[in-house]
């Protein structure tokens, strides 16, 4: 039942749809529309989306060793309700923070690790010389 479902939506069932909702967003007269890409719901799972893709294999890899993938339906039915709260627990609690810090010293104009690294190997590569003789 559930593989059925995956492949139509999958390989395009749901393009029809979405073609009209694109559109009528983009032009932007379409009320509704407007209203439901600005609603709180689609606005925290366009936030997370880009952990979605990141974590989705994780997330299935975990359950599969845990709990068992190929004959655990409910492993199944679960998951993306699984991978809509790890992912935002991620966004909240390890992207938004680790962004306001950059966002934080880029501000102050303090150099991290990775700035002074980066420092150092062009501080060294400047000094070699790699002219033959």
């Amino acid at each position: 039942w559930i593989d059925s479902h995956y492949y139509f939506f999958h390989n395009g069932g749901m393009l029809p749809v979405m073609l009209l909702v694109l559109i009528g967003a983009a032009i932007g007269r379409d009320p509704i529309t407007v209203w439901v890409f600005r609603s709180k719901p689609m606005l925290v799972l366009g936030r997370i989306s880009y952990l979605q893709y990141l974590m989705q294999h994780v997330l299935q890899g975990w359950i599969k060793r845990t709990f068992g993938w190929e004959d655990n339906q409910m492993a199944k039915a679960l998951f993306l309700p699984a991978l809509l709260v790890f992912s935002y627990c991620c966004q909240r609690w390890v992207e938004k923070p680790y962004t306001e810090y950059q966002r934080w010293r880029m501000e102050k104009g303090v150099k991290g690790c990775d700035d002074r690294c980066i420092d150092r190997l062009e501080s060294m590569s400047s000094k070699v010389s790699f002219r033959s003789h």
